[in-house]
């Protein structure tokens, strides 16, 4: 832990993990990305868990609502402009595939005001600040930011994917904190992005490993008619949040 933060008194005792900052001692990101920092992936976990206790509706409602906008952009899009249509009489199978490709990437895009409400409820919780369900409607002020990171994240990831795998592997980890470096931290997309995936490349396969972890537990939790994805969806949001905190610690929200 860098000596120039001071713990935390409420924050959830950890062994290996930077705690939440104050207001007048959170880093700027150069600092961040210069002082360095690791966590342990069970500590991290375990306090994500301890800390989902009050704040599973509210996640799990916002995740409600992100996929109802998905599917309803996406329906509005296929209709407006009609690739399904375009793609079966003029375009054959390949016009078909590339339109359904746009619509999703378009559609995903679209609905990241409300991911980035998720996502900033999950590092208020690891900050101990004030969590509302009114966090998943604060952002669209920010839409066009979010869906021009949301946008280039995608294409680059794609890209990555086509060249052998590893690439778009590597991006779709390192730009886990984009997003809400743009909500939070005010930055650019591309600054976003960059500072994202520097930070993630310092301990790169131990966020794979954490994100993982987190991926398993949720694909199990489905397995009973998907009950368990009320404490796992949770779980996943915060075990963010903390690892964001530990990175970047937190501004103040917003009264």
């Amino acid at each position: 832990m860098s000596d120039s933060l001071a713990p935390n008194p409420y924050a959830v005792p950890t062994s290996n993990l930077q705690e939440p900052t104050v207001s007048s001692q959170v880093p700027t990101i150069a600092e961040a990305l210069s002082r360095g920092y690791d966590f342990n992936i069970g500590d991290l976990i375990s306090e994500a868990w301890q800390r989902t206790k009050g704040t599973k509706g509210i996640i799990l409602g916002g995740f409600i609502i992100y996929y109802v906008a998905i599917l309803a952009i996406t329906t509005v899009l296929g209709l407006v402009f009609g690739f399904v249509g375009l793609g079966a009489e003029e375009g054959g199978v390949a016009a078909l595939v590339v339109g359904q490709l746009l619509i999703g990437i378009i559609g995903s895009a679209l609905t990241y005001p409300f991911l980035a409400g998720i996502m900033m409820t999950g590092i208020r919780r690891a900050a101990d600040q004030p969590v509302t369900f009114n966090e998943m409607f604060s952002h669209f002020g920010l839409t066009l930011p979010l869906i021009v990171t949301a946008l280039i994240m995608m294409v680059l990831v794609y890209v990555g994917m086509l060249l052998l795998v590893i690439p778009g592997l590597y991006l779709s980890v390192a730009y886990m904190l984009a997003i809400p470096l743009v909500v939070e931290r005010g930055l650019s997309p591309w600054q976003a992005l960059e500072a994202s995936r520097k930070a993630i490349s310092q301990h790169w396969f131990k966020v794979f490993g954490l994100f993982l972890l987190l991926g398993l537990i949720t694909v199990l939790s489905m397995i009973p008619l998907g009950i368990g994805l009320i404490w796992s969806l949770p779980l996943f949001v915060i075990s963010m949040g903390v690892l964001y905190r530990s990175i970047f610690g937190v501004l103040p929200a917003a009264k």
